[in-house]
């Protein structure tokens, strides 16, 4: 399982469509080689909003605030042809902010085990296309 967070500084978001933002969701979900299966733009008022695209191997959202230049993007997949960090660069693009914190979340595939509270698997590592999903 991959999970991967990141956070956006710098953003330059007034006025951003949130159809934007899914546009390069999707690209992000191609370059992963992910399926998009449905998306959802939720506008918050007076600005911003959390855009979440469903894939058939998880999802990925990005939340605004545009009043800070802050982004957050939240990448979740049981399977990616290349890391989520090197697929990311549409939504960096459409920011246009800089990636000032970024984390892996270790997270259970079926089948793994937790052993006094380590997984039991580097999933860390970018699991080969198809491996882990349904």
């Amino acid at each position: 399982m991959i999970h991967a967070v990141y956070d956006l500084t710098g953003c330059h978001l007034d006025g951003l469509p949130g159809e934007q933002i899914i546009t390069a969701m999707r690209e992000v979900a191609q370059r992963l080689g992910c399926t998009s299966r449905a998306q959802l733009i939720d506008p918050f008022q007076p600005h911003g909003a959390t855009c979440v695209l469903v894939l058939a191997e998880s999802h990925i959202i990005v939340s605004t605030w545009p009043e800070c230049g802050l982004a957050h993007i939240d990448v979740f997949t049981c399977r990616a042809v290349v890391e989520p960090g090197e697929a990311i660069g549409p939504l960096l693009e459409v920011l246009g902010g800089q990636v000032t914190h970024s984390q892996h979340v270790p997270r259970l595939a079926p089948g793994q085990d937790i052993v006094g509270g380590a997984v039991l698997a580097d999933s860390l590592e970018v699991p080969a296309s198809g491996a882990g999903c349904r």
